[in-house]
């Protein structure tokens, strides 16, 4: 990570506008590395943790007065396994229509397959990985709310989630602003364990920070850490009875513009 400068208060602008920005046919890339740790009682007690990074491309195909449709491939580079499956080893293509404030507007497909014949674990892959900005310009300290229905098939997921101006930052000549956030939520997913498919049903809770480009409306970096606590109902691949149980999981994020 570069060192920041940190602005003078003598430099701090009144307000600042902090929306994404799309440019038609413009291209944004961005490395991302996830960490996870999980903690089971599933048929008896385990562990496991997974690292994986992604280079992340996102290609602006068109713009209108709501938003942008993005073309983005993932392609992991590095995994590392220990007793837990990571998702998405193989490389993937989705497109996707998102807001000026980063929510997800609409997911249209992933390698080709339109996303109303996805199942849940497949839609999970089609996002931005943006935090939520504020919908109007913002004075330092100013916070602001955001609710985002996460469609899942035909299950919607609402995640409430704050985000806070915290500060101002200068990278040579990017002038860069300081965002805490932070959201909850409860979630449903489908997952792999060692046991088999999983069902889990929670709650999980996200903080982070991010520093964000105000001249370009693009996301320079943002690190995560979620926290959830689950039941779980897995049923084995060797076709028994399912198996219910509880999980516990700590992922990191991190994602970092190139």
């Amino acid at each position: 990570m570069l060192a920041l400068a940190l602005l003078t208060g003598a430099c701090l602008p009144e307000t600042v506008d902090l929306a994404y920005s799309f440019e038609e046919g413009s291209t944004v890339a961005y490395r991302m590395t996830a960490r996870a740790d999980a903690r089971w009682d599933v048929g008896g007690r385990g562990s496991g943790s997974y690292e994986v990074s992604f280079e992340i491309e996102e290609t602006i195909t068109s713009v209108d007065d709501e938003g942008a449709t993005l073309q983005v491939e993932m392609v992991p580079t590095e995994t590392e396994e220990e007793g837990l499956p990571s998702p998405g080893l193989e490389r993937r293509t989705f497109s996707l229509r998102v807001g000026p404030s980063g929510e997800v507007l609409e997911a249209l497909q992933l390698d080709g397959i339109e996303a109303s014949a996805l199942g849940q674990d497949e839609l999970a892959f089609i996002g931005t990985y943006r935090p939520a900005l504020p919908r109007e310009p913002v004075r330092l300290g100013d916070e602001w709310s955001d609710q985002r229905d996460i469609r899942f098939g035909t299950d919607i997921q609402a995640i409430e989630s704050t985000g806070t101006l915290i500060g101002f930052a200068r990278e040579g000549d990017e002038e860069l602003a300081r965002i805490s956030f932070a959201g909850i939520g409860p979630l449903t997913w489908i997952t792999d364990l060692p046991q088999g498919e999983a069902q889990l049903t929670g709650d999980a809770e996200t903080t982070g920070v991010a520093l964000f480009d105000i001249a370009t409306g693009n996301l320079d970096e943002a690190t995560s850490s979620t926290r959830g606590s689950f039941e779980v109902r897995v049923i084995p691949s060797t076709g028994l009875a399912p198996i219910t149980g509880t999980l516990d999981l700590d992922l990191e994020l991190t994602v970092e513009r190139v």
